[in-house]
């Protein structure tokens, strides 16, 4: 599946929306195939043990936020892949991954050490200590799966840059398949096969265990199937264009340390949310699951956005249209989140848990994630944006202030001095998203006032 087509100078602004959105539905497809895979476990979890789903609520947060070194090495490859495929360069981008995979090795291990130094804090933020065990144990099974993920996202992002999108696709649907096996037998344990009138085998109840191993096993078969279609696209050219590991740095460090700044909150959110018990804990979960993935939409539009910027750049062409267009198109995609989460808010949270204080509690943060939606998705387009235009370092930080200092300490006032609990948390997440929405759309149409001809956009950002 081939959806790039080459830029024109004469594009309207109609064959810039067929353009993104024929880009960003494949993307987003296959975005909703990955967190189809978390609300599987999840459910599956919610309905055999709570101290199990709190375990793995915890344990997912940790992993994602401390592996964001790895996601921004895999993300930064963008405007490196993007570019080198606007400017008619497919050796570069191909390097580009190759050096993007070698440094992502290097970094996972310390990625694992700092998951499991991350669980150190959990009896300080009033975590049991049957959830801390669990915890663990789900982190030690997900540890293979924290070095095939980044890989699979470097591969996709190579594949999206020439506008193949059908590897990640198939990926998805086959990942899913082999997840929901996988994930059921392994924490349900022999009440699986009852499940389906077949004999018992023996198999025991993992919970969260087993719920990090299914994670692991789908994100191999994710890994692999899209580095089989990135290596059929490589160029038969031996010409070399060489990108060096500084220069994966360069732009992956900034987007890593821009998504820790995000998901980083998140996951501490989650983490303050066991202050109050196991039931905020679940509620937060379920709700945060909820908005993530309508949020599979919006980063569906970001990546198109990312490669129409980048492939604009690298043909010499002015990046507005294409990134402006994509904050429109994230917005409105984003629409079908406020009108579904209004309208049947607890219904979402049922089909998780029928235990009467989450769905009370999660009904209202899923009320909450409504309000938030439009400017979440603006926010996630503008740093995809950005990402394409090779501005990393104002991404991060515009993150850093957004939620650090703006939506964290607004969080722990409405929280705790306010004695809101865990809706409280929510309310100053919503602010943080609100102004990361602001600071990206701002920093995005400075920076593409129109360029001279002969400087690079990607330089130019540098310089402001």
């Amino acid at each position: 599946m081939s959806t790039l087509s080459p830029m024109s100078r004469t594009d309207t602004l109609r064959d810039e929306v067929r353009q993104l959105g024929a880009l960003a539905w494949p993307i987003a497809l296959a975005q909703f195939g990955l967190m189809a895979m978390s609300l599987v476990d999840t459910a599956v979890l919610g309905r055999v043990s709570s101290t199990d789903l709190a375990a793995a609520a915890l344990g997912r947060n940790i992993g994602f936020s401390t592996q964001t070194l790895t996601m921004g090495l895999a993300m930064g490859l963008e405007p490196l892949a993007s570019q080198a495929v606007g400017a008619n360069r497919p050796e570069r981008a191909w390097h580009a991954l190759m050096a993007t995979l070698r440094t992502i090795g290097i970094a996972w291990f310390p990625t694992v050490l700092a998951a499991f130094a991350y669980t150190l804090v959990l009896p300080y933020v009033g975590a049991s200590a049957e959830v801390i065990h669990r915890t663990r144990l789900f982190l030690l099974a997900w540890a293979p799966g924290l070095f095939a993920f980044p890989c699979f996202i470097a591969a996709k992002t190579y594949l999206q840059a020439h506008g193949r999108t059908r590897p990640a696709l198939v990926a998805a649907a086959v990942a899913n398949v082999i997840n929901f096996a996988v994930c059921n037998l392994l924490v349900r344990g022999d009440d699986a096969l009852a499940a389906v009138h077949l004999p018992g085998v023996g198999l025991p109840r993992l919970g969260a265990l087993g719920s990090g191993i299914a994670l692991s096993v789908s994100g191999a078969i994710l890994c692999v199937i899209v580095l089989r279609g990135a290596w059929a696209l490589r160029p038969r050219e031996r010409a070399r264009d060489a990108v060096s590991a500084r220069e994966v740095l360069r732009y992956g460090l900034p987007v890593g340390a821009q998504l820790l700044a995000e998901i980083g909150v998140f996951a501490l959110v989650s983490v303050l949310s066991g202050r109050f018990g196991d039931a905020g804990v679940s509620a937060n979960q379920i709700a945060l699951g909820r908005a993530s993935f309508t949020f599979m939409g919006a980063l569906g539009v970001s990546g198109a956005t990312a490669v129409r910027v980048g492939n604009a750049l690298g043909a010499g062409k002015n990046a507005r249209r294409p990134g402006l267009t994509g904050i429109a198109l994230g917005a409105l995609v984003m629409c079908a989140g406020v009108v579904v989460f209004t309208a049947a808010p607890a219904v979402l949270v049922r089909v998780f848990t029928h235990d009467p204080e989450i769905v009370a509690l999660g009904t209202l943060l899923v009320r909450v994630a409504a309000l938030f939606q439009l400017f979440d998705g603006m926010q996630c387009v503008g740093a995809g944006a950005l990402r394409g235009a090779g501005d990393v370092r104002f991404a991060f930080g515009a993150g850093v202030v957004s939620y650090w200092i703006i939506g964290l300490p607004l969080a722990l006032l409405f929280a705790f001095p306010l004695h809101r609990g865990v809706l409280g948390l929510w309310w100053g997440l919503s602010a943080s998203l609100v102004a990361a929405a602001l600071l990206f759309l701002v920093r995005f149409w400075i920076i593409t006032a129109e360029p001279r001809r002969e400087t690079p956009l990607a330089h130019r950002a540098a310089e402001y």
